[in-house]
């Protein structure tokens, strides 16, 4: 199969030029082409389909960039930069895909014939075909996202993260080898390289290949090359069953002071069993949803310390340490709750004590389980932050959960937040074991020591008789409702605090670069201010020198800045 081009006379390309965020591209109306958006979308099959495609795309000094699901949340694959006139191509690798098993450690890498491993995955496929035939046909599966059409490219490389996180780690954590194209000396095409974790000398000695490795560890993708396969020696069994609780309150029966006490017994627990093996099989998803999007919303997911369903008591302290400490929990007794949409609908019943929860605690085949949760949702247009969240019992001190509740209280008139909230996912475990060994060396990922970690998000839809200004202010609407928050939560004065809107103090470690935002690149948080660049944006989301390390990879592998967005890694300067 050759390249498929499409360009903008093409009917394919206005579809073809967004991915799953339809803020993007920038002035994206529907069933137009963007000239905000990509001139040309190649479809690549292959290795050479992506050579091909990048020779073409870079011409007179044309950029690329590269999606596999196309579920970045901010506009760097599919918007030409700002302030720039320049001629943009997408290498799309979605069709790149599959996923390869041998239990004799024989699978090769396509560009060396030095290494083997037991597992490879194509870079564009996705998350639900990979945990199907990963299940089907070994009874592994890798720790990574729920929404199902992510792409395994930008997904593993930025981290790879999901209900099996605590147990198992981060799915890079997991990586024994990757192969990537790079530029090549004169920036005019791309060369294939493989990297292996094999070959990875003490991280005091780092060489050139180990700077890359690291980088395809967490550092996010579209930044030093396309990855087109990832490689493992080995992936955990998957748990035949799990055991999964869909809790949710009303917020008329919710006090503050309860909302308080929850938010502080919510955190305390998973930093008191942070170490604890015995507790990473239970993973959990709060959804602090704003009163016009429905109920509060507790996702829980429980595995036992053997991968099984039998020994529920660390279920059982979490819901005596946890649950209990919120009155008026409801369970789900119908549909299978899994969207961010509101759940007003179901039918449920109110859960007064352990036996009431553990007796409709629904235990189920956990491929199944994994396709009912698999749910990426509809196409919409999404704003998102992110912050990893640690500190001691005082975490959830007054400021940060009067932030929140103020978010999902405040007033609504025209009811534009009925599908947004505050997702607070539990964290640490195995991801935080990782950080003390070599693993952990060798990722970009330095917050090895939270608890939680935050997903503020707002979805929504278009109507068709908005004009351009009115999509504009409804789009800053939700920019607005989410610097709040962050403004509210990170004041000056709080203890440790590096700058205000930024989730950088003594309780907070900075962002997730899978969950990328443009407000986090200026001083106050907030990108549509008159605030300049904050010097020091880039270690919000990689410190403790993580930072360093990639600017050297960039400056290795990518010194002309070939693969460059808005919030990409910049090549450090030689001495």
């Amino acid at each position: 199969m050759t390249v498929i081009s499409v360009g903008n006379t093409d009917p394919r390309h206005s579809t073809l030029q967004k991915g799953f965020n339809l803020r993007w591209p920038v002035d994206n109306i529907q069933g137009q082409s963007s000239l905000s958006g990509a001139d040309n979308i190649f479809l690549c099959s292959s290795i050479e389909d992506i050579i091909n495609a990048a020779a073409t795309g870079l011409k007179d000094g044309g950029r690329i960039t590269v999606r596999s699901g196309g579920h970045c949340y901010e506009g760097f694959v599919s918007n030409k930069l700002s302030g720039e006139s320049e001629t943009f191509a997408i290498i799309d690798i979605s069709l790149l895909t599959g996923v390869q098993y041998s239990d004799t450690l024989s699978i090769g890498s396509d560009f060396t014939s030095d290494e083997k491993y037991r597992f490879k995955m194509l870079a564009g496929s996705q998350n639900w075909d990979n945990y199907a035939e990963l299940y089907k046909v070994t009874g592994k599966t890798i720790p990574g996202g729920s929404c199902y059409s992510v792409g395994a490219g930008g997904h593993i490389c930025g981290g790879g993260y999901g209900y099996l996180s605590r147990k198992y780690g981060l799915s890079s954590d997991l990586l024994s080898g990757v192969d990537i194209l790079v530029p090549d000396a004169l920036g005019t095409g791309l060369e294939g390289i493989h990297i292996s974790r094999h070959n990875l000398p003490d991280i005091a000695e780092i060489d050139d290949n180990g700077y890359l490795f690291l980088a395809c560890c967490g550092g996010g993708g579209g930044q030093f090359g396309i990855i087109t396969a990832y490689y493992f020696d080995d992936l955990p069994t998957a748990p035949p069953e799990v055991l999964w609780t869909v809790l949710e309150w009303q917020q008329s029966d919710i006090t503050k002071t309860d909302f308080d006490t929850f938010l502080n017994a919510y955190y305390s627990w998973f930093a008191l069993n942070d170490s604890d093996p015995d507790t990473w099989g239970l993973f959990t998803k709060l959804d602090l949803r704003h009163f016009n999007s429905g109920p509060l919303n507790l996702g829980i997911h429980f595995i036992d310390s053997n991968n099984g369903v039998t020994d529920t008591t660390v279920l059982e302290d979490f819901y005596t340490n946890v649950v209990a400490t919120l009155p008026g929990a409801r369970i789900s007794l119908s549909a299978f709750p899994v969207t961010h949409a509101s759940s007003n609908n179901l039918s449920v019943m109110k859960v007064n004590s352990w036996s009431e929860f553990e007796s409709h605690t629904r235990r189920m085949d956990w491929l199944y389980f994994t396709q009912n949760v698999n749910a990426s949702g509809d196409n919409k247009k999404g704003r998102y932050k992110s912050a990893y969240q640690k500190g001691g019992a005082d975490s959830f001190a007054s400021v940060p959960a009067n932030a929140l509740w103020n978010a999902i209280t405040v007033d609504d008139p025209q009811s534009l937040l009925t599908n947004s909230g505050i997702q607070i996912q539990s964290f640490g475990g195995q991801i935080n074991q990782a950080g003390n060994t070599a693993v952990g060396d060798y990722s970009a990922l330095a917050q090895r020591d939270s608890v939680l970690k935050w997903q503020p998000r707002a979805y929504w839809y278009d109507t068709q008789n908005m004009n351009q200004d009115d999509i504009e202010a409804l789009d800053q609407s939700y920019a607005v409702w989410l610097r709040t928050l962050y403004s509210d939560a990170f004041p000056a004065t709080l203890s440790g605090q590096v700058e205000p809107g930024v989730p950088v103090n003594d309780y907070f470690d900075g962002c997730y670069f899978n969950y990328p935002d443009l407000d986090m690149k200026y001083q106050n948080g907030n990108a549509n201010g008159n605030d300049p660049v904050n010097a020091q944006w880039r270690t919000i989301y990689f410190p403790r020198g993580k930072e360093t390390m990639l600017r050297q990879a960039k400056a290795i592998w990518d010194p002309l800045n070939i693969f460059r967005h808005e919030m990409s890694v910049l090549p450090a300067v030689a001495e």
